[in-house]
């Protein structure tokens, strides 16, 4: 199995398909992939194409970040891109900043 990020999503597709009470033939199946092929992935063998991930996440019903890990380096100068966020979205009408706080919403789940 591969190590890294690759290694990480493999493994956490396993662990979900297992939850799911599925072989590695059904979730195949489901995909419209060869078993065999299949299973290359899972062990980390080869990549899942974001296509592919998207749709194991419809399959399991589970979001995006249960499956690729997420991680958020600490900013060295937060003061500075707080400025410049603020002069970014100055300009923004209400609806355009009511629409950039559902998006910036959405995006903080996946990193809690």
């Amino acid at each position: 199995m591969k190590s890294g990020t690759s290694g990480i999503i493999s493994r956490n597709i396993k662990n979900l398909r297992l939850l799911n009470n599925m072989t590695q033939e059904e979730l195949s199946g489901l995909l419209e992939l060869d078993t065999q092929y299949y299973s290359q992935l899972e062990r980390g063998e080869r990549n899942f194409t974001i296509d592919k991930i998207i749709r194991l996440c419809q399959i399991l019903h589970v979001e995006i970040g249960d499956i690729i890990p997420v991680e958020m380096d600490p900013a060295p100068d937060t003061s500075a891109q707080v400025a410049r966020i603020v002069q970014m979205i100055r300009p923004l009408s209400p609806s355009q900043l009511t629409l950039l706080e559902k998006f910036i919403t959405e995006v903080l789940a996946y990193t809690r």
